[in-house]
């Protein structure tokens, strides 16, 4: 159902804004992993379509025109597409996610998104996520089953989806208890990784409350020893909120790329594949935060909990280990 075919056709419409260019440029404009020459080049093998015809670079285009791009021997990198259906009516659809596939197309995954895999299985196009988790995060996902249900209630997803709670895996001994972290998240314009958050005055207000809930102390690949096992709850939704707030606070989710050993891995990953030496380093293949509970409120109905458990497997090797009375 989800093997990736060879020849694939990615179809987008011309915007407002791009209306009277030339289609190279029109192309070169909006999707910039082609340069312009190669976007010439491509019109000019015939593998591009304006309105069903095979078109010429200096082709002018008019808001609206259908372009379609035609990729053969199409190969993208392996993703799990298994996931858990916890709730399905007419209107939504209540799903958990496997960590490692993008919810949405990235610069190398176009058809085995979250999104693409999910609309293949109920066989239902309209279906979209109302919100989102990072590609390396599982979890517990409200989807829309139809663009009505999303537009009536996707700008107030708050009244539905009411708690969210997370396992996460950290490095280091987590303080006990209960921890409030309220640090402001913004991105740092002159930092190497423009998409890393940073605590900062000016930064977006965020709140996660943190709850220790187990302490371990055997290594994790090649990470010593101790480790803690932390639930987080979310009270506002900022971009990596979790990630960055326990890496400021000296806890670095295990396994996650961006947040610990200062991004390197991640760096490292945008020029090619990590190694088994890498991950192992790392501590894991996905980074072990899972959203593993939420409260919902379906509208008509009453707030109801869902639980998840589709750990990735190096997490649930840890999770297993915690005392049965926490769930």
């Amino acid at each position: 159902m989800n093997e990736v075919p060879s020849t694939l056709f990615f179809e987008s419409v011309v915007r407002n804004e791009q209306r009277g260019f030339f289609l190279v440029d029109a192309l070169a404009a909006r999707f910039t992993y082609l340069s312009r020459d190669a976007w010439r080049q491509k019109i000019l093998n015939g593998v591009v379509t304006l309105n069903g015809e095979v078109a010429s670079p200096e082709t002018i285009v008019q808001a609206k025109d259908k372009i379609v791009y035609r990729v053969d021997d199409y190969a993208e990198p392996e993703v799990p597409t298994h996931f858990e259906t916890l709730y399905r009516d007419d209107d939504f659809l209540i799903l958990s996610k496997p960590a490692g596939i993008p919810v949405h197309h990235t610069g190398r995954i176009f058809y085995n998104t979250f999104t693409g895999v999910v609309r293949r299985a109920f066989q239902n196009d309209e279906i979209s996520p109302m919100h989102r988790l990072d590609r390396d995060t599982g979890g517990i996902m409200v989807l829309a089953m139809n663009a009505d249900t999303l537009k009536r209630f996707e700008k107030s997803l708050e009244h539905i989806l009411l708690r969210k709670l997370y396992l996460c895996v950290v490095r280091g001994s987590f303080p006990e208890g209960e921890t409030v972290c309220e640090l402001p998240l913004a991105e740092d314009p002159q930092h190497k990784i423009r998409i890393k958050m940073f605590p900062r005055e000016n930064g977006k207000p965020c709140k996660t409350v943190f709850r220790k809930v187990a302490e371990f102390r055997e290594n994790i690949g090649d990470i010593e020893a101790p480790f803690s096992v932390v639930e987080a709850e979310l009270f506002t939704g900022r971009k990596h909120q979790i990630r960055a707030h326990l890496a400021s606070l000296g806890h670095p989710i295990v396994g996650d790329k961006l947040y610990d050993f200062d991004g390197s891995f991640y760096l490292k990953l945008v020029e090619g594949p990590l190694s088994e030496n890498d991950f192992r380093i790392l501590g894991a293949h996905t980074q072990m935060l899972f959203a593993y509970r939420a409260q919902i409120a379906i509208p008509g109905k009453n707030p109801q909990w869902f639980a998840a458990d589709n750990f990735p497997e190096e997490m649930r090797q840890v999770v297993q280990k915690i005392p049965q009375k926490w769930f």
